[in-house]
């Protein structure tokens, strides 16, 4: 998995029904970007299956610009990356954590969904008393303000310590990526 991290972009746990993010990681992202645009794309992908045929989003790709490269590197949410971005989704009851990363093997994809599988789980059980106790809070509402996503966010930001956990970065032999 530590051959993986140079692979990875950004993490971000969102609430479920709600979408307001709950925590973000960036490896590789540009800072300059607006964060709460890539929450509103998340919760457009997620809105959109659900309707289509009640169920969810597991992976998008997104393909590198062929054109206008030079007028659009200032303003990519991203540093440039010659083969492409993924986006992979897993979710439970309460909270839907997303990963972006490069293009990649099939096989580093099957580690890097593990890996959003074991930041899943960890999220969840570290705080499952906060989310139980925001769950009233986050229930379907207007777009919050700068403010009310950092009051959100604070209890939450204590998970980037986790990231660094061995164990979260350890790949399941299941995959064979030791």
């Amino acid at each position: 998995m530590n051959a993986l991290l140079g692979e990875l972009r950004m993490v971000k746990v969102l609430h479920q029904q709600s979408g307001v993010c709950l925590f973000t990681h960036q490896w590789k992202w540009n800072p300059h970007a607006h964060a709460e645009g890539v929450d509103a794309l998340v919760m457009s992908f997620t809105q959109f299956a659900r309707e289509i045929d009640g169920g969810e989003v597991v992976q998008v790709h997104f393909d590198p610009s062929k054109t206008d490269k030079k007028d659009r590197s200032g303003s990519s949410p991203m540093p440039s990356s010659s083969g492409g971005l993924v986006m992979i989704s897993l979710q439970n009851e309460i909270v839907q954590a997303v990963l972006f990363h490069d293009r990649t093997t099939d096989t580093a994809c099957i580690a890097l969904k593990a890996f959003l599988q074991r930041i899943l789980e960890r999220f969840s059980e570290v705080f499952e008393h906060e989310l139980e106790l925001l769950q009233p809070q986050l229930q379907t509402s207007a777009t919050p303000t700068a403010e009310e996503r950092e009051a959100v966010e604070a209890p939450f930001r204590r998970f980037e310590n986790e990231l660094d956990n061995p164990l979260l970065l350890q790949p399941s032999s299941d995959y064979g990526l030791q």
